[in-house]
């Protein structure tokens, strides 16, 4: 059987309801050399009987029941039966325009890249909002890396991607984790020559009020940062002059986690003094640095005038980009 150039992996738990439109997406792809590997990762809806039944209209779907591991697992177990030259990963509740594989594969083979990354959307029920390239840029590793950390165009998410398989190689996301694309994503991007970014609108990503990570507060939500000082560390011992954008990096997770506290409606004092004495620490190096963003600079500010502040401008904040 002749091997596909592309696996595209994709982990399923719970997303019935949404199912059949990111599988009518991704079989409805214009660049048609791929397998796609459903990992049922022990829904207890009806998403693993769905994929049977796709399977069997559609040759390229391969589908992994497993008993439930979380998002990671699913992944590794996808990585371990990819057959490609190449790896794509989608969540099953988001979905994908016709060329999301295509114009990857273009720009990254006309490149000589070994990641593509594409255009997405953030879609929260009717406002969405847009992340994606006029032109195609190049860069290295280090660049990669330092984008990263600055969240400027190159992000850490792992479905926005086309990745050369070799770089999982020794790689894999971390099981039992949250924010396990942080924690893998800067591995990949240093193993990288040449990274690409292609231009136009490739994925959608459906921001899920109820999902882990959008959720109620949970414990698991202070992962965060953990996986951002691992990548941030990581990138600063190998790239000592990056150590701004490492700073940026572990400051984006203190306030980011800080932010979902307020979502949540929930005071916990022992994580907001824990996470504000890390902002402390971190906060006069952001704020002088001329790469971070506007954002950063304006949550330093408002926090210093005491964490109620803080929170009643970060709602209005999210009300505006809402």
């Amino acid at each position: 059987m002749k091997e596909p150039v592309i696996s595209v992996i994709m982990p399923v738990y719970r997303t019935e309801a949404l199912l059949p439109r990111c599988m009518d997406a991704l079989l409805g792809q214009d660049f048609t050399d791929f397998e796609l590997i459903a990992v049922d990762d022990g829904s207890p809806d009806n998403s693993g009987a769905l994929l049977d039944e796709y399977a069997a209209r559609d040759g390229r779907v391969r589908v992994i029941h497993r008993e439930n591991g979380g998002l990671s697992a699913a992944r590794n177990s996808g990585i371990e039966a990819a057959r490609g030259a190449y790896l794509a990963f989608v969540d099953s509740d988001d979905w994908v325009e016709p060329t999301f594989l295509s114009a990857m594969f273009e720009a990254l083979t006309e490149e000589g890249a070994d990641i593509a990354a594409c255009g997405y959307v953030n879609d929260e029920g009717e406002k969405h909002r847009v992340y994606t390239v006029d032109r195609r840029v190049t860069f290295g590793s280090k660049e990669g890396l330092e984008r990263m950390c600055y969240n400027d165009g190159y992000y850490v998410t792992a479905w926005d991607k086309l990745y050369k398989r070799e770089l999982f190689d020794g790689v894999r996301y971390p099981e039992g984790k949250l924010f396990e694309d942080t924690a893998t994503t800067f591995y990949l991007t240093d193993k990288a020559e040449k990274i690409v970014l292609a231009t136009g609108l490739g994925y959608h990503y459906v921001v899920n009020p109820e999902s882990i990570t959008n959720g109620k507060w949970n414990p698991g939500k202070l992962d965060y940062i953990g996986a951002a000082e691992k990548m941030a560390s990581y990138i600063e011992e190998k790239y000592p002059d990056l150590k701004p954008a490492c700073d940026r990096k572990r400051l984006h997770a203190a306030f980011s986690t800080l932010m979902q506290l307020v979502n949540s409606g929930v005071r916990d004092k022992a994580v907001e003094k824990d996470l504000i004495g890390r902002v402390k620490k971190l906060r006069r190096g952001v704020f002088f640095d001329k790469k971070a963003p506007k954002r950063d600079k304006a949550a330093i500010l408002s926090l210093a005038a005491g964490f109620p502040v803080f929170a009643a401008v970060w709602k209005v904040y999210r009300n505006h980009i809402k």
